[in-house]
């Protein structure tokens, strides 16, 4: 597969997690939100921007969450689809190394 064959797939993901998310009642507390994407242990989440009628604010928040420790890697506010699709890449990335470094460290303790 090509880069632009894995770009256009990562823009296709957000373009349908962004329609999921707007279709997902608004609730009283807390934030609407969809994943996107399960790499090994973590997942990779977009939710709403709360206050994004305010002009700087961003349309959506991506956020790579560990699933096992149940708590938030990272996070970025997105303006735009491209800025989007470039941190989903960087998280899915941050994602399958972790992983990776995960088995590495599951065989050595079984070696």
């Amino acid at each position: 597969m090509s880069s632009c064959d894995d770009d256009a797939s990562v823009r296709l993901k957000i373009t349908r997690g962004y329609e999921k998310l707007l279709g997902i009642p608004h609730v009283a507390h807390g934030a609407r939100a969809v994943a996107l994407e399960r790499v090994g242990d973590c997942e990779i989440s977009m939710f709403e921007a709360l206050g994004a009628s305010v002009p700087a604010a961003p349309l959506f928040w991506i956020e790579l969450f560990d699933l096992r420790v149940h708590s938030s890697l990272d996070s970025c506010g997105c303006q735009n689809l491209d800025e989007a699709a470039a941190v989903f890449a960087d998280f899915a990335s941050r994602a399958s190394g972790q992983a990776g470094a995960s088995l590495r460290a599951a065989g050595e303790m079984e070696g």
